[in-house]
């Protein structure tokens, strides 16, 4: 919990040496993350008699493997990969390593009590429809992008399919729309620099804060833990700390992302297992994390969804027909009509059209693959689990050459993507049409 009255450090270099010194003790005193709890398989006959040692063998997942559901936390990779990490619902998310991580991290450059996601700052708000069609114009122009309706359908590697979860909602947060989701990161450094810099919505770029005399920033610091975080929590709820990772779209991977939804009326300087430090601002440290990260460029890198929604849509007032029904499909409660009346009572225009990229767009992207070894990149920060002789990531690197899914990679005009095959597409396939 954090009350705003937290010691004062003299600048952030000392608030973080504090706070990972703090985070070593004590990842260095938690049980938990010496031994890799057992996890163990549903298995139709796990208690028939006699229940023999070779039973009990087999109903565990070993470590080392895709099937265990922490292998995020119990790795021998390294501290930069994303780890290929199953979750209950059956997908995969490439998740940042937390091997050697105790915290996640947050950065803001001064203290605010609420600390709440910008879609609930307003007290009085209780109706989102408006807030969230944004972010919802941007959900369906990801899946129009061959890369995410790809790896939402699944791909076959050595015999078995694989899906990867799609965080559409949590890369929408990480594209300046209206969530419920605040952002945190396993990279101390990446919340220096939000806690250092000030955002200009006008230019969409960074600066570095100056002004010694500004009121001090805060670092935050989330204990994660095993048994709670991710997931089902033991009480039987869900979560509210999920991965965004490394995605299709390079920023969330950038910024080594993770997730924590509050619900409307909560506070995060509330949430029991987070804590915080403040300091005071220095111009001169300032200025070097906004060097070390380019300005922001190396944790905000210019690709297709920022090129495309900021010429197409940002700050416009027109919005997509299948926008409104996607408003609609999250919000069973309301009719079509409800929302539509919603959506215009805000300013919006409602038209015709499926929000996508463009061809041209597209094109750019098949040359990235074919000239920059896009694709390539993308699958070396990857760790998958189990994968001793290679042959999991060879096949993830040949994929754009399997007659199957070469229409992810290379323009194929003839191609129609099924979306009732994906798992988030299905949910959405009449928006996508």
């Amino acid at each position: 919990m954090v009350t705003g009255n937290e010691y004062i450090f003299d600048n952030i270099d000392k608030a973080l040496k504090y706070v990972q010194e703090t985070e070593q003790r004590q990842l260095t005193q938690d049980t938990k993350r010496k031994t890799p709890p057992a996890v163990f398989r549903t298995m139709p006959n796990m208690f028939s008699q006699p229940y023999t040692d070779e039973m009990a063998k087999q109903a565990l997942v070993p470590v080392d493997s895709l099937d265990y559901p922490q292998s995020a936390w119990f790795n021998n990779t390294a501290d930069d990969k994303f780890v290929m990490t199953r979750l209950s619902s059956g997908r995969y998310s490439l998740k940042p390593n937390l091997r050697h991580r105790k915290f996640l991290f947050r950065g803001e450059s001064e203290f605010h009590n609420p600390c709440k996601p910008n879609l609930s700052r307003n007290p009085h708000q209780r109706r989102f429809t408006a807030e969230l069609i944004r972010g919802q114009e941007m959900k369906i122009l990801m899946m129009s992008h061959p890369l995410v309706q790809l790896l939402d359908m699944g791909v076959e590697l050595c015999g078995k399919e694989y899906r990867f979860e799609m965080n559409l909602f949590g890369l929408t947060q990480h594209y300046y729309n209206k969530t419920s989701l605040l952002d945190l990161t396993s990279d101390p450094q990446v919340a220096a620099f939000f806690a250092t810099t000030k955002y200009d919505w006008n230019t969409d770029a960074y600066s570095p804060i100056t002004d010694e005399n500004q009121k001090s920033g805060v670092l935050y610091y989330y204990s994660l833990a095993i048994e709670e975080d991710f997931g089902i929590q033991n009480d039987g709820s869900k979560s509210p700390l999920s991965t965004i990772g490394l995605q299709v779209f390079p920023r969330s991977g950038r910024q080594k992302g993770f997730l924590y939804d509050l619900r409307t009326n909560e506070n995060f300087n509330d949430v029991a297992r987070v804590n915080a430090v403040r300091f005071r601002h220095n111009a001169a440290i300032a200025n070097r994390i906004y060097e070390e990260f380019d300005g922001g460029k190396k944790l905000f890198p210019s690709d297709i969804l920022t090129q495309h929604w900021n010429r197409e849509n940002k700050d416009k007032n027109i919005i997509s027909n299948r926008t409104v029904l996607m408003n609609k499909i999250d919000n069973p409660k309301m009719t079509l009509e409800e929302v539509q009346a919603e959506v215009r009572g805000q300013g919006f225009d409602i038209q015709d059209y499926v929000p996508r990229f463009t061809q041209d767009e597209l094109d750019q992207y098949y040359a990235l693959v074919k000239n920059d070894n896009f694709w390539g990149k993308f699958c070396i920060q990857i760790h998958i689990p189990g994968d001793q002789d290679g042959k999991m990531m060879s096949a993830l690197l040949s994929l754009p050459d399997d007659s199957r899914y070469k229409w992810a990679f290379e323009r194929d005009n003839s191609h129609v993507t099924d979306y009732e095959k994906g798992y988030v597409m299905n949910v959405y396939k009449d928006c996508l049409r």
